[in-house]
């Protein structure tokens, strides 16, 4: 069995909940041997120093633990120094690079799995926008190299169970009704296209897990939610729990509970592989 830890958004910050991110290294250090850990994404809040160096520590800490994977989210960029990509296009993710990881698309290797990064936050771009005001920075993209080279990267793995990891949702939010990606549901089928078994995103502060079918396969999407007070629809802070076999993929939603001040197992959904 694969075993991985999924948590995103932690926005260390103005809305972090330090409670929660103790309770959830509390649970990562108690929860038995991980294969690996994943946070996609939107580790600051305002990409202050502040911010990153205490998410650089809690990934040190994580770290202890297991590998660990990360990707930036669009709070992690400063999109404001490259709008419409006029300015200073490489200090979009330099307070990132420095304090968390030099690599955007990092790619981790355990046996029996292949994890690939694909960066989705590229600031304020011409590729990013919307008929929405409100999308302008917020609103993620993966360019087509990026599919293809994700892709090419699963093609090397035989039967390793192939999980891609970005920021952004790529299912529609069920309360905010929005799309994470500015393809919105093409996204969908982009994924499908690079051959990965399972999809570990964020971005929308709700929790939600399905296997979709499209492009002619099937896949796993994990949407973790926030461990912040910025939870859609007043539902807990959580994290998810997937293990993995040769023929099934389960995901468990960890429920954060403020009597217990601690996560409990909530909605668990299993799949044929």
């Amino acid at each position: 069995m694969i075993r991985l830890l999924h948590v995103s958004d932690l926005h260390f910050g103005r809305y972090s909940v330090p409670a929660q991110v103790e309770a959830f290294e509390a649970f990562a250090a108690s929860g038995g041997a991980w294969d690996a850990i994943v946070v996609s994404g939107d580790l600051s809040q305002r990409t202050r120093t502040r911010e990153f160096r205490l998410a650089r520590a809690f990934l040190d800490r994580l770290g202890a633990m297991a590998p660990v994977l990360v990707v930036p989210g669009n709070h992690d960029v400063a999109w404001w120094m490259a709008p419409l990509g006029v300015g200073a296009v490489g200090a979009l993710y330099t307070r990132y690079r420095r304090d968390i990881s030099d690599d955007l698309e990092p790619v981790l290797r355990r046996p029996g799995l292949t994890i690939a990064g694909v960066n989705s936050a590229h600031g304020l771009r011409t590729y990013t926008l919307t008929t929405r005001p409100r999308d302008l920075s917020v609103v993620g993209a993966v360019r087509r190299r990026q599919w293809k080279h994700v892709a090419r990267t699963f093609e090397q793995t035989g039967n390793d169970l192939k999980v891609l990891v970005l920021h952004h949702n790529v299912l529609r939010g069920h309360l905010s009704n929005r799309w994470g990606l500015a393809s919105r549901a093409r996204g969908i089928d982009d994924a499908a296209s690079t051959g990965a078994d399972l999809v570990l995103c964020g971005h929308d502060h709700e929790e939600r897990v399905e296997q979709v079918q499209a492009a002619g396969r099937r896949f796993v999407v994990s949407t973790a939610s926030t461990l912040t007070t910025r939870v859609r629809g007043h539902r807990p802070a959580s994290f998810n729990v997937v293990e993995a076999t040769a023929g099934a993929i389960a995901v468990t939603v960890m429920a954060w509970s403020a009597e217990g001040r601690a996560f409990a197992a909530g909605t668990r959904r299993e799949f044929a592989r």
